[in-house]
């Protein structure tokens, strides 16, 4: 279980996707269910990470995720940096 759901990850699920989104250390894993706040993940047979521990997840659809943060993560050259969102909070 995340503590992330259909407000962050989005509800949309494509006709050809497995799940509401992935978990890139866990190739296999599956968002396979969301509530507003809560997902529950099918981690494919893998072995539970430690409970509290964070993990990445990679949604389907990321209107939703950019519109509720203030931040975007992006990989850049082997390291991790925030990309802040521009338009977050404004009334465009």
């Amino acid at each position: 279980m995340l503590d992330a759901g259909s407000k962050l990850l989005g509800a949309d699920r494509a006709p050809w996707a497995t799940g509401h989104g992935r978990l890139p250390a866990y190739p296999d894993a599956r968002v396979v269910l969301v509530a507003e706040n809560r997902a529950v993940v099918d981690l494919g047979g893998a072995p539970l990470p430690r409970l509290g521990s964070q993990v990445d997840v990679v949604p389907n659809h990321v209107c939703t995720s950019v519109n509720l943060v203030d931040d975007l993560w992006v990989e850049e050259a082997g390291g991790l940096r925030p990309w802040p969102v521009a338009a977050r909070g404004l009334n465009c």
